[in-house]
């Protein structure tokens, strides 16, 4: 119960940081003449996050309406099994993310967009994934299909232009 109280509050604060971010962001000067301006991303970010806590808040209240419903015996006993499951999350995980992060940046520019974030999503996948659940050919599609279809977006659509690298 304690713990659905916290994310109604957390989801509240979510939405209302959201509503401040969005508003901040009208106050971005325009440097162009175009509709894609400074401000798209941040509004853009702003409405994710607004949409996203609005789901989260219905998930919290749902928690809260179908614990006070008598069946908090079993959310309990839910809860408890849950925590034994749960996984450390190991150092070299994260020393490992950090350096992908990093040489990810550093090969942008020499390599380019498309293969440089190929085979980075490709190996934080497999980097991420439990032993047991790694799916290489999965991994890979993913990894191609959401690197092709953002660099498209961006190209077609925004009209901004990401690193070619070797691809020219």
């Amino acid at each position: 119960m304690i713990r659905v109280n916290k994310d109604i509050v957390a989801s509240a604060f979510l939405i209302l940081f959201s509503a401040v971010m969005y508003a901040a962001s009208n106050n971005i000067m325009k440097l162009t003449v175009s509709k894609v301006g400074a401000d798209f991303a941040p509004k853009l970010v702003a409405i994710g996050i607004f949409i996203l806590s609005v789901f989260y808040l219905i998930n919290s209240i749902k928690q809260l309406k179908g614990s006070n419903g008598g069946e908090t015996g079993e959310l309990e006993q839910e809860d408890d099994g849950d925590q034994k499951e749960k996984k450390k999350i190991s150092p070299l995980s994260v020393f490992a993310t950090v350096g992908l992060l990093v040489l990810y940046v550093a090969l942008l520019p020499i390599i380019g967009f498309l293969i440089t974030t190929v085979v980075y999503l490709f190996a934080q996948m497999y980097l991420l994934a439990d032993k047991k659940e790694r799916k290489i050919p999965i991994f890979l599609v993913t990894s191609v299909v959401t690197s092709v279809v953002v660099y498209f977006i961006f190209k077609s659509i925004f009209f901004l232009m990401l690193p070619a690298g070797i691809l020219g």
